[in-house]
């Protein structure tokens, strides 16, 4: 684990390293999950995209930098994040300072967070209030439990 302290210019930040076993790139700014599978059993390093409903328990937290397949990386647990890719939602609509991000599909979506979505860890818009109807990034503080 990396930690950075607060200091004048920015908060408490936490990183931890993992190895992407998701068989591609794992961008920055998109959510990550341990990963649980028959090749790679979830041991706290193996970790993949978090695209599926499957991987929504196993989230913990966003790609910090790409990292590319098979390599390692590291994926910000804690802090503030500045720069989380929202999902194509496929219609306008507006999020809110505060509105609680969890994964999606496609990076992160606007919803009430669950154990089903987000392993009750999500993440607090840090924009001013958007209004997306196409996938675009936003800043946010990942809130941990």
């Amino acid at each position: 684990m990396l930690f950075q302290k607060v200091n004048r210019d920015s908060s408490e930040k936490v990183y931890v390293t993992v190895t992407n076993a998701e068989g591609a790139t794992i961008t920055a700014g998109l959510p990550v999950a341990y990963a649980v599978t028959a090749a790679a059993s979830m041991d706290g390093v193996n970790a993949v995209i978090a695209n599926a409903a499957g991987d929504y328990p196993g989230f913990i937290g966003v790609a910090f930098k790409d990292i590319p397949k098979n390599g390692y990386g590291l994926v910000q647990i804690s802090g503030y994040v500045a720069s989380i890719l929202l999902s194509n939602e496929g219609s306008s609509i507006t999020i809110n300072v505060t509105n609680p991000l969890v994964p999606a599909a496609v990076g992160f979506a606007s919803a009430a967070p669950t154990y089903a979505n987000s392993g009750f860890k999500y993440i607090l818009n840090g924009s001013a209030n958007i209004t997306v109807s196409a996938a675009s990034y936003v800043s946010g503080l990942i809130k941990t439990v």
